[in-house]
């Protein structure tokens, strides 16, 4: 799903991706290019720590420990 900040000449686009924990999954996909600088990441509401709950390469967002199942984890990503 795509997100827009009001802009007056143009729209930033926020991709904001909606996934559930399963356990044992600790490998989300994110854009090409993205940084831990440029993503807030939830779990069931609660703002992860960049480096510390999840790190980033490449279009993998690797968390450190696995959500536990039916967590919401939800990622909005800042323009690249």
């Amino acid at each position: 799903m795509v997100r827009y900040i009001n802009g007056k000449d143009k729209p930033t686009e926020i991709n904001v991706r909606d996934y559930t924990g399963d356990g044992s999954t600790v490998g989300f996909t994110v854009t090409q290019n993205q940084t831990v600088d440029k993503v807030f990441v939830t779990e069931n509401g609660v703002l992860q720590k960049p480096t510390t709950d999840y790190t980033i390469s490449g279009t993998t967002l690797t968390f450190n420990v696995a959500p536990a199942s039916g967590v919401q984890v939800i990622i909005r990503e800042m323009p690249v």
